[in-house]
């Protein structure tokens, strides 16, 4: 069989339990959900490194923080490797294509794809490097259509938690341009390759801007309350600035608000994501596609007093993972082999480095050495795990935290002051009960797995066989934590006409 198309679907910011799927009793996800029931559903995948920049760059490379070079959010950092995901892809023969968010830098490189059309949620293209080179492809359509520099007129900033409706034409919303031009490009596809488009969309990061018609949908709803662990009396130190900026400062109704704009945003990218498959089938594609819908990290929303990303509690590191093979039961028979069956939930610990190797199996390209593992083997049912235990670090040097999962259990180590999280996920899957302070049968096996690690890559925070923290600047002031709010947030964040 020839080569299949590979169509990689990313959100930015959602969690695994955002999904009706997954079993939220509110959010309105009818096609993801039906893509679940014809695909496999992974509920132990990670973003091995939470927040956007180096999330992307996992995806991009199937390397982890240690090996691509960044732990944190860093504007301009520059892929540091030349085989990525689609040059390895147009090696063997694929036309590749982004459309939507990029977040990588310098913003025009193409790094192996043959188009981009970037989406790039208000960020001037340049800004990194101390130049100014205008901004993305959407906010360029949006001045050909009449509206210039009207993108953020709306008011709300890129990483607040305040909400408002969209305030231009609905057909003018980045979720629906990120569609409307994925739909295009698999129409003005060179069909005598195979294609490999990544369909990157926006939301439902903030801005929370939905369109009225979804938020209609919840207009009856009552919001779930955010889960808030035993454990929440005795933070590590890491989580001070976030609990500065957010435990104190929205108010219920705010809280209210945000949950149902964030569940809209989902909403309207799922029916965006019908129209993608909906365009497949009309072009005689879909029995040809494969399908691999995830996203670059959660948020936290609440979740124990914290919000937005970077850290490894479940909200912010827990991705959707769905992989749909071709809707051919002779290519499945042949591929995948008896064993496979529709619908199929696996809970072995996979990552977003493990996106780069599959497609690479899938697209028979040739898979440079890796970090990440394919998940083809666990599709064709050969293997029940990929690796043993799954590894995430998060953090500047002495600031980090580190964490292993096995899919059962969950184990976090802050850096900074040697705090220690240990949750049994299968039972409590919400984390509300820290069982590192218990004398617990499971207690030593976990930080025995992260030292393994750490040791084998000669990490600095190994001291005598042991994690030891680095107890720098454990505690900050109330003025230190303001001067940094203003500069890292109120400085940062707002947008005006562009």
């Amino acid at each position: 069989m020839k080569q299949p198309n590979i169509v990689l679907i990313t959100c930015d910011h959602l969690r695994e339990d955002f999904l009706g799927c997954s079993g939220h009793p509110i959010a309105q996800t009818p096609h993801i959900d039906l893509l679940s029931r014809i695909g496999m559903r992974f509920t132990q995948a990670y973003s091995p490194t939470p927040i956007c920049i180096p999330s992307r760059a996992t995806i991009m490379t199937g390397l982890e923080a240690h090996s691509h070079g960044i732990k944190e959010y860093k504007a301009g950092f520059e892929l540091p490797v030349s085989e990525t995901l689609p040059k390895q892809l147009r090696d063997a023969g694929y036309q590749t294509k982004l459309i939507g968010k990029s977040h990588m830098y310098p913003e025009r490189c193409h790094y192996g794809f043959d188009q981009m059309l970037l989406c790039e949620e208000g960020r001037r293209f340049g800004k990194a490097y101390g130049e100014n080179r205008g901004y993305d492809d959407y906010e360029q359509w949006l001045t050909d259509q009449g509206y210039p520099g009207l993108a953020f007129a709306h008011g709300i900033s890129n990483n607040e938690y305040a909400m408002s409706p969209w305030h231009l034409p609905d057909h003018l919303h980045p979720t629906e341009w990120i569609g409307q031009q994925t739909c295009r490009e698999i129409k003005h596809r060179d069909w005598t390759r195979p294609q490999f488009i990544w369909a990157s969309f926006t939301a439902p990061h903030p801005p929370l801007t939905p369109l009225m018609r979804d938020l209609y949908i919840y207009d009856k709803d009552e919001m779930l309350e955010p889960y808030i662990g035993g454990w929440t009396s005795d933070f590590s130190a890491y989580h001070d600035f976030n609990l500065y900026n957010y435990k104190d400062n929205h108010g219920k109704k705010q809280k209210d608000l945000a949950y149902r704009a964030f569940l809209a945003l989902v909403t309207q990218v799922d029916r965006q994501i019908n129209r993608i498959v909906g365009t497949l089938l009309e072009e005689n594609l879909l029995s040809n596609t494969w399908i691999i819908f995830t996203s670059d990290h959660g948020d936290s929303l609440g979740d124990h007093y914290l919000w937005q990303k970077a850290n490894f509690l479940k909200g912010a590191c827990n991705v959707p993972l769905i992989s749909i093979p071709l809707i051919d039961q002779e290519y499945q028979q042949k591929y995948l082999g008896e064993e496979w069956y529709p619908g199929t939930v696996c809970r072995a610990p996979v990552g977003l480095q493990d996106i780069m190797p599959t497609c690479l199996e899938i697209g028979k390209a040739t898979c440079p050495e890796l970090d990440g593992k394919s998940l083809i083997p666990l599709l064709k049912k050969q293997q029940d795990k990929v690796r043993e235990v799954l590894f995430g670090e998060f953090g500047a040097d002495e600031k980090r935290n580190f964490m292993v999962s096995d899919g059962s259990w969950k184990y976090i180590w802050y850096e900074q002051d040697g705090k220690e999280l240990l949750f049994n996920i299968k039972k409590d899957p919400n984390e509300l009960e820290n069982l590192s302070t218990h004398e617990h049968s499971m207690k030593k096996m976990p930080k025995e797995r992260l030292l393994q690690i750490l040791i084998g890559r000669d990490d600095k925070v190994v001291k005598n066989g042991d994690l030891r923290p680095s107890n720098v600047n454990r505690f900050q002031t109330t003025t230190e934590k303001a001067k940094r709010y203003i500069n890292e947030v109120l400085l940062k964040h707002p947008k005006g006409l562009h």
